[in-house]
C-alpha cells in the first residue's frame, strides 16, 4: 500500500512493476495458504485414509477394552444419550 501511494507521476516503470511483482506474490502466497487450509478439497486434494485408519483403530481398541458396551457414538459422530 505504501509503494503504491508512493509512486511518482513520471518515470514510474521501476516502482510499476515492483508494485505488480509484489502484489502477484502475496496473492499467489494467498491462494497457497487458502488451499492447504482445505486439504480435503481443492487442487491439492488428499484422501482421509489416516484418519479412516485412526477411526478403525479406536473401534477396534474400544471393542477389545468393552466388549459387552456399544460404541458411545452414532455413525456421525455425534454423542449417544446415557442411559
Amino acid at each position: 500500500m505504501a509503494l503504491a501511494t508512493c509512486l511518482p507521476r513520471k518515470n514510474n516503470r521501476g516502482q510499476l512493476i515492483t508494485l505488480a511483482v509484489i502484489t502477484a506474490l502475496l496473492t499467489t502466497t494467498l491462494c497457497i495458504i487458502r488451499d492447504v487450509d482445505r486439504p480435503f478439497g481443492g487442487i491439492i486434494s488428499i484422501q482421509p485414509t489416516a484418519i479412516d485408519e485412526a477411526e478403525r483403530q479406536a473401534e477396534r481398541d474400544f471393542a477389545v477394552n468393552h466388549p459387552a458396551e456399544d460404541v458411545p457414538c452414532d455413525e456421525a459422530g455425534n454423542r449417544k444419550r446415557a442411559v
